[in-house]
């Protein structure tokens, strides 16, 4: 009998794989995960300029106004127009001093300050004031996703308060923040400086912000400078 059993036992065995195997398999399920990983999102980019010199403009009394400044934002904002297209995104409102830099005598003079060991933001100023090389500016850094807005305050503070002066926004690279760069006349003017610094308030920049003059970057006066002057003229 035991051999009988042990046969029943693998008929049934045999039955049963039989049987199992013509199943169909069931079909895996498919999960859903809580939070979906989405490819990252193109840019989408505003039509090419036909030259990088598209990208500026001119502004008077007769064309400011804010319908004109809103088209201009829309045809040019800074997060959708690639460096390809150009570097800069400039903005001229006029009644700037027509200066004629001598930047042939600010390196004549600056090799003198080097020699005197004689670098110091003071006679850095004078020989700026000698050649005329006095044209600097405030420089405001913004992430892309913020930067249209401000840029945006900043035009409109330009073109309908200011009345006067110019300023530039960067356009998009990657992984970089854009820079807005306001410029005065005179950066020895420290009443005319404070005053532009004082309307980027109001235009929302509260934070510490520099203010760098042209002469400093005609002389490669940069970050870890050999004379340890600070990059910035003004950092308000």
């Amino acid at each position: 009998m035991a051999s009988v059993d042990v046969a029943m036992d693998v008929d049934d065995q045999a039955s049963k794989s039989t049987t199992t195997s013509t199943e169909t398999p069931l079909a895996p399920k498919l999960v859903t995960p809580l939070f979906p990983i989405l490819p990252p999102k193109k840019p989408v980019w505003v039509a090419k300029p036909s030259c990088p010199e598209d990208l500026g403009s001119n502004w008077t009394d007769e064309n400011s106004s804010q319908k004109r400044i809103i088209q201009f934002l829309k045809r040019w904002p800074p997060s959708k127009t690639p460096a390809e297209y150009g570097p800069w995104i400039t903005a001229y409102r006029g009644g700037m001093k027509d200066a004629k830099p001598n930047l042939e005598g600010l390196a004549a003079d600056f090799q003198s300050l080097l020699s005197g060991d004689n670098v110091k933001p003071a006679s850095l100023d004078t020989i700026a004031k000698t050649n005329n090389v006095l044209l600097g500016k405030w420089m405001i850094f913004e992430e892309p996703s913020k930067i249209d807005i401000l840029w945006g305050k900043v035009l409109y503070y330009l073109c309908m308060e200011r009345k006067r002066g110019m300023a530039k926004v960067s356009t998009f690279k990657e992984d970089e923040k854009h820079v807005i760069e306001v410029y005065v006349d005179d950066y020895t003017d420290k009443a005319e400086v404070n005053a532009v610094r004082k309307a980027l308030r109001g235009c929302g920049v509260k934070w510490k912000i520099g203010f760098k003059p042209d002469a400093y970057s005609h002389l490669n006066i940069y970050k870890e400078n050999p004379w340890k002057i600070r990059p910035s003229r003004y950092l308000e």
